[in-house]
């Protein structure tokens, strides 16, 4: 489906709510925006697995520390991923 939409004076576009839907884009959602050619090329940047949320945790922490992690590390990274969750959970309609 193609579909022509205006850039306002701010710079912003509003996507048409049928498209949003099929697509699932909510309030909140971050799109990356690819130049190709002369136009550009929109998507959906996916939401960070459970391994993807760990391994940045992990690094964080190697980065303060030099101790292995702990389970209560493991439980506060759980704890963060079930609240991302549990937020992400609340943006939708």
């Amino acid at each position: 489906m193609t579909t022509t939409i205006t850039v306002t004076t701010k710079r912003q576009v509003v996507l048409p709510k049928a498209m949003c839907e099929r697509k699932r884009i909510r309030p909140g959602t971050s799109l990356r925006i690819t130049e190709v050619g002369e136009g550009f090329y929109v998507t959906p940047v996916p939401e960070p697995t459970e391994a993807e949320l760990a391994m940045v945790f992990k690094a964080l922490d190697e980065g303060r520390r030099t101790r292995p992690m702990t389970s209560a590390d493991e439980a506060r990274i759980q704890d963060e991923i079930m609240k991302h969750r549990a937020e992400q959970r609340r943006r939708r309609p």
